[in-house]
């Protein structure tokens, strides 16, 4: 992925937008209702005893105050239960939202360029895309900061309404104090971002060194070296350290909270004394009843309170939106859908390389140098050479992990990048050298997308474990094909051996009906003789489709129509087994070298 400037406060919060629409559109409805629910509830507090207080005033009766009080009760009872439920939606659809986002991640990680995997830079961002999400909470943060703020936005619209119709330079002065507080608390947020911001890799070492005291993968090494005590002493050096940053945040808190004590005190002296002048006297303004009295009052002190919870939850969003800035520009990486083609890809009778040269990302070091080749519908090609030749990167870049960086790859003479990417690679099977079975069925982890339900189907999966060698072993287990792979997760589960989880991914790639298959080390985990067996097996499991093998035992080019021998990022030879024994110094060194220590 080439460098690009880091996105802009507004293309994060576009991209969180736009992220949460897709997942839960619902969500913004219940947002303006949540906060509109939490502004009037505010309001509605403010105006209950002027109505009572007013009541009074103009001679009601208790039978009045019955009624009134009934009326209220029920308004406010209904109130409550509205903001109640729409509260609870509000937490599970953030709820939800926070647990949407990493599988929306996930997606992401699947559907980016392969080669950005590959990529130190980008591998380093999509560590820290992720860890304020799952770590640290921005997203609940940012879910919560949003309802505070519009909430707070509402309540104090209404209330600068009430204020400035009491009185516009009394409402200067109760803005002047309430801002006063807001710097106390603006300097302790400053100084809380500091110290969250120096805790983040503290808490971030003491977390792995958690996870290792109590994960399965060293706990050998604690017995066997008597490691324990070391590990124990470093989670507490850890523990020791966070604990001095914890109590830093406990100090700067109280002494925000005590200066804005203040204030507020002077606040409340000043609101108490002007608006009791109005109701004694109107030098400073007109008359204003009692229950206009407990209106202003009360509105004062919402008024400090919410604005002070605006511009709190306002830079609370604004924390968030930066702690969530490298999540959002790992989601504005191009999918690989994205630079597909239009074009689909009839069946396959002419792969070629046409003039390929090919480094990884970050490194000079040409793989393939101007490479040429053609394979024809049906033929079996094997492709041997040293380490590190480029025989797996050519089966990456068949794959569209990668592209060339100059020259084409052609399928029947098209451009392999002007095909639709699904539908091309739904052309291909493969099972790479790491390749991996997943935490599924063993039925699963062969069928993959299509349903297995079909008796058809099962026909067929229960004929592909028979040609790898696969069906006496499934048979034997209880559950058979439906039995899980991982005991870490389902007791019921089986453990394979490494050779038979090696069938079952040669079994998977035979199942898929592509037209190309892939072997590239197939047989790594398999015994010589087990490895033959396969081999000879090998054009009845490809059947009559187009397969290429990489395989470092030089045996299997005997099996193959013809050898591509890539020597120094060229094609040093391409010609069958035999042809290549009688000409070709190099390939003969390195079957003649190996069959050797098989005989030894």
């Amino acid at each position: 992925m080439k460098k690009k400037a880091d996105i802009t406060i507004g293309k994060t919060l576009k991209v969180l937008l736009s992220l949460i629409w897709r997942l839960d559109k619902t969500y913004y409805l219940v947002l303006g209702l949540a906060s509109l629910a939490g502004g009037l509830n505010t309001i509605f507090n403010i105006y209950i005893p002027k109505i009572l207080i007013d009541g009074y005033s103009r001679g009601w009766q208790a039978k009045d105050y019955i009624r009134v009080i009934l009326i209220l009760g029920l308004a406010k009872y209904s109130l409550l239960q509205l903001r109640a439920y729409i509260k609870r939606q509000e937490k599970i659809r953030q709820s939800l939202l926070d647990e949407k986002f990493p599988i929306a991640f996930a997606n992401k990680v699947m559907g980016i360029d392969y080669a950005n995997l590959e990529d130190a830079k980008v591998l380093d961002l999509k560590e820290r895309a992720l860890f304020p999400v799952t770590n640290y909470g921005a997203l609940i943060q940012l879910l919560s900061g949003a309802v505070d703020f519009l909430t707070s936005l509402f309540t104090v619209i209404s209330l600068v309404v009430i204020l400035v119709a009491f009185s516009p330079l009394f409402m200067v002065l109760v803005f002047f104090l309430t801002l006063i507080g807001l710097i106390f608390s603006a300097r302790f947020m400053t100084v809380l971002k500091k110290i969250t911001e120096d805790l983040i890799p503290i808490n971030r070492r003491y977390a792995y060194y958690a996870d290792t005291a109590t994960g399965p993968l060293f706990q050998k090494e604690y017995r066997i070296y008597g490691m324990s005590s070391l590990m124990t002493r470093k989670i507490n050096e850890f523990t020791s350290e966070m604990y001095g940053w914890l109590r830093n945040i406990q100090v700067a808190q109280a002494n925000t909270e005590t200066r804005q004590g203040i204030v507020t005190g002077i606040t409340r002296f000043l609101t108490y004394s002007f608006v009791a002048l109005r109701v004694l006297s109107d030098r400073f303004g007109p008359l204003i009843s009692l229950g206009d009295f407990s209106v202003i009052v009360a509105a004062t002190d919402s008024f400090a309170v919410s604005f002070r919870g605006l511009v709190t939850s306002a830079i609370t969003i604004g924390q968030s939106i930066s702690y969530l800035k490298p999540f959002c520009e790992f989601m504005s990486i191009p999918d690989t859908k994205a630079k597909s083609g239009s074009l689909l890809p009839e069946p396959l009778e002419k792969l070629a390389f046409e003039n390929v040269s090919f480094s990884y990302p970050n490194s000079d070091r040409l793989i393939l140098d101007d490479i040429s080749f053609v394979i024809n519908r049906g033929e079996k090609v094997s492709i041997v050479g040293l380490n590190n030749a480029g025989k797996t990167t050519i089966v990456k870049l068949i794959c569209r992990l990668f592209e060339p960086d100059s020259g084409r790859i052609l399928w029947n003479g098209i451009d392999i990048r002007d095909y639709d990417y699904e539908a091309y690679i739904d052309k291909l099977s493969c099972v790479f050298q790491d390749f991996q079975l997943f935490p599924f069925t063993i039925q699963e982890n062969i069928v993959t997308q299509k349903s297995g339900q079909d008796e058809k189907e099962e026909k067929r999966l229960w004929q592909v474990l028979e040609e790898v060698d696969m069906r006496e072993a499934v048979e034997t287990l209880p559950n058979k094909a439906q039995t899980y792979l991982d005991k870490s997760l389902y007791e019921e589960a089986t453990d394979l051996s490494g050779g038979q989880k090696q069938k079952l991914a040669i079994a998977r790639s035979i199942y898929k009906e592509s037209d190309l298959v892939i072997l590239d080390e197939p047989t790594a985990a398999l015994d010589p003789l087990a490895e033959s067996e396969v081999y000879e097996n090998f054009n009845q499991l490809v059947q009559n489709r187009t397969a290429i093998f990489i395989s470092h035992r030089m045996s299997s080019s005997i099996f193959c129509d013809r050898i591509i021998l890539l020597e120094n990022g060229k094609i040093a030879g391409f010609d069958s087994h035999e042809k290549l024994m009688k000409g070709h110094n190099l390939y003969r060194k390195l079957f003649e070298t190996q069959a050797k220590n098989y005989i030894s």
